[in-house]
């Protein structure tokens, strides 16, 4: 939502109001630009004086705590190691806790042989054809002690084929098998049951997700697209 109002604008004044709460009044002060926006948190930003002010749409806004200044976009630090990008860092942190807190029970796992070492997280569409190689290299994973948990995400949303197909996945009684034979092109029993499938779909889309695979690893890095099981144990410092 507030990506076209905001790409490319660095800096912005607005008239500022005074609420009972830091997030009452950043909420107060971000609605004279659009009334949709909700605030969800928050926090002390890097640079003095400055709120980072997390929204609802994901999006992550600096606004000034006293004067009438917001800029949105990357935050950058000069380190002796180079650009560290804080804003990035954030969104990961804010991936990982949104995306860890989706319950067990509504994700199709397939654990790891023997100690687990990792948890991957993989928005996943049953009509996508690199979501089937992603999952052919799902058994060299859970050998290597990756868990592979996947949420839905139907790429054409709860009017396309793949929102069924992922629907009967989820409402399997073998869920596993289920979307292995969805990944192998199979026809699955229709089934219906209270499912997570389109609030899962909404999550991704909150969390940027554009295409599947998306692979979300314990650090909150999105790896978009099919890898390897070479690379992703790389990327995963195993």
């Amino acid at each position: 939502m507030l990506k076209q109002w905001f790409t490319g604008l660095l800096l912005l004044v607005f008239a500022g109001s005074v609420a009972a709460s830091a997030k009452d009044e950043m909420q107060a002060r971000l609605q004279k630009i659009d009334p949709r926006i909700e605030v969800v948190k928050v926090n002390p930003a890097p640079v003095k004086d400055f709120y980072q002010v997390q929204l609802n749409s994901g999006d992550l806004l600096y606004v000034h705590k006293q004067d009438s200044y917001i800029f949105a976009g990357s935050l950058l630090e000069v380190t002796d190691a180079g650009l560290v990008d804080l804003t990035e860092n954030a969104r990961s942190a804010i991936r990982t806790e949104v995306i860890q807190s989706v319950a067990a029970e509504d994700q199709v796992i397939f654990s790891a042989k023997g100690e687990t070492k990792a948890i991957v997280q993989v928005f996943t569409d049953s009509t996508c054809p690199y979501c089937s190689r992603l999952h052919e290299q799902v058994p060299e994973l859970n050998q290597r002690g990756v868990e592979v948990r996947y949420l839905a995400f139907p790429r054409q949303g709860p009017q396309g084929n793949g929102f069924n197909d992922l629907v009967n996945v989820w409402c399997a009684d073998d869920k596993q098998q289920a979307m292995t034979d969805a990944k192998a092109g199979k026809t699955l029993a229709q089934k219906q049951c209270d499912n997570p499938v389109a609030e899962q779909y909404e999550l991704g889309r909150q969390l940027g997700v554009q295409g599947t695979p998306a692979i979300f690893l314990p650090s909150g890095k999105v790896i978009p697209g099919f890898v390897p099981a070479d690379r992703l144990i790389s990327e995963l410092g195993l």
